[in-house]
């Protein structure tokens, strides 16, 4: 009797693992008799984004407050039987039956805002997010002149507790502060990583979550001397894997980049970079190759060997204006981003810059809405054919991915006035479905 009892905990325990790890199964435990079908459903999807950006708050020394207000792009196909709320940045999709297949053909949304301020100056796009209990955000500096702020939301009713890793270019910081971070339901906790990791060039977050789910940005910041001079997110990693693609390597002003950073040494960062981070304990065999759109750009292959453990920003010179992608190769699992940066010495500010991720695969039909002002044009690539694109989208626009025939990966760009930033394509959705349970 007990071995039964003890049994059934385990193919219980089972079930359950897979019902909230993996969408739409259908899995028999063979040779055990009964078998009986469970349709479970999966949570309503709900995308949060950052909101406004945070600056420090002129009356209260230490806190921040949100300046201006940020634009949202959302695509909703409201299939019958569901109904979109939204509050506070917030947007769920209701459907009390379960029926309506998750992902961005459902739900898709974006947020923009263009920043002229004395203290931040630029153009931050971001995605809104489904929200997670584990996230990585490759990006930011918290070097002389630069500003990373930790945006944390809890949109969950019940209170998280949030812990920290933070990796460096010599593995990971051994740092106080860093566990046991409270997050209100509902509420969200700005955090400046310089009160963590001062004068840190290079590094990764790794953000983990217990009791409430929440979502999480970098908010990034330049200021050259007392000018402002760029402004962006920082968005979550895809995650680790052996092969990674950085689509929208779109650079404009390479001349004048290269003038700056010759005469001072604070426009150094004007390069454009591609950041790695090894989470394992073997070094990594890594190479970049940059692909350009057409005949006009010529691109390079980068091979280096990296530390484990560690964060290495690794420059990409001689570029000329034109598009670009990146095709990351490893041996081992690595997670990349790229630091593009737009310079233009006839504006003031004369920089901006934006943190693009890793894309995340296009296998089935995605869609993605496109911001109602400025250029915006998607730059997509088949790394198999080596075949890069750019497509010039309308302000306001739906644009819509069919099924490929082999995996695509896409990033948007978007320039208002010079200012650039950057949406990714992206897909979310809950696990729920189809899953069978036999017990003897």
């Amino acid at each position: 009797m007990l071995k039964r009892i003890l049994a059934l905990i385990v193919v219980a325990s089972s079930a359950a693992a897979l019902v909230v790890f993996a969408p739409n199964l259908d899995v028999p435990i063979a040779g055990l008799a009964g078998s009986e079908d469970l349709q479970v459903k999966a949570k309503n999807l709900s995308l949060v984004c950052p909101g406004a950006i945070y600056q420090n708050d002129p009356n209260k020394i230490g806190e921040f407050s949100q300046t201006g207000k940020a634009s949202i792009s959302r695509d909703f196909a409201a299939p019958a039987g569901t109904e979109l709320v939204s509050e506070d940045g917030v947007l769920t999709v209701l459907d009390p039956q379960g029926v309506a297949p998750q992902g961005s053909a459902l739900l898709t949304a974006n947020q923009t805002q263009l920043v002229s301020t004395s203290s931040a100056n630029g153009l931050a796009g971001a995605a809104c997010q489904n929200p997670s209990s584990d996230l990585w955000l490759v990006g930011g500096s918290t070097s002389t002149g630069r500003e990373s702020l930790l945006i944390i939301r809890n949109p969950s009713p019940v209170d998280a507790t949030v812990d920290l890793e933070i990796y460096g270019e010599e593995g990971r910081l051994e740092l106080p502060g860093l566990s046991g971070l409270a997050v209100t339901a509902g509420k969200t906790l700005v955090l400046p990583v310089a009160g963590l990791a001062p004068k840190a060039k290079t590094f990764v977050t790794h953000v983990t979550s217990k009791g409430g789910v929440i979502a999480a940005w970098l908010q990034v910041k330049s200021v050259r001397g007392l000018a402002a001079a760029g402004l962006d997110y920082v968005s979550p990693s895809i995650g680790a894997s052996q092969s990674q693609v950085i689509p929208g390597i779109f650079i404009r002003g390479a001349a004048d980049a290269a003038a700056l950073a010759s005469a001072n040494a604070d426009y150094a960062d004007l390069a454009q970079t591609i950041r790695v981070f090894v989470p394992g304990e073997k070094e990594a065999n890594i190479k970049v190759q940059i692909l350009g759109a057409n005949a006009k750009t010529f691109g390079t292959v980068i091979l280096q060997t990296l530390k484990p453990g560690a964060v290495t920003d690794v420059s990409i010179s001689g570029l000329t204006d034109g598009d670009y992608v990146a095709v990351l190769e490893s041996d081992v699992p690595v997670q990349s981003a790229a630091r593009l940066s737009r310079t233009d010495k006839t504006k003031v500010p004369a920089t901006d810059f934006t943190w693009l991720q890793a894309a995340q695969g296009i296998d089935g039909a995605r869609v993605i809405s496109i911001p109602a002002v400025g250029i915006s044009k998607l730059s997509i690539v088949d790394p198999i054919t080596a075949q890069v694109q750019t497509v010039l989208v309308a302000p306001g626009s739906t644009y819509k991915f069919d099924k490929p025939a082999t995996t695509l990966y896409a990033n948007l760009i978007l320039d208002v006035g010079g200012m650039v930033t950057n949406i990714p394509v992206i897909d979310y959705k809950n696990a729920g479905g189809a899953v069978k349970v036999s017990v003897r």
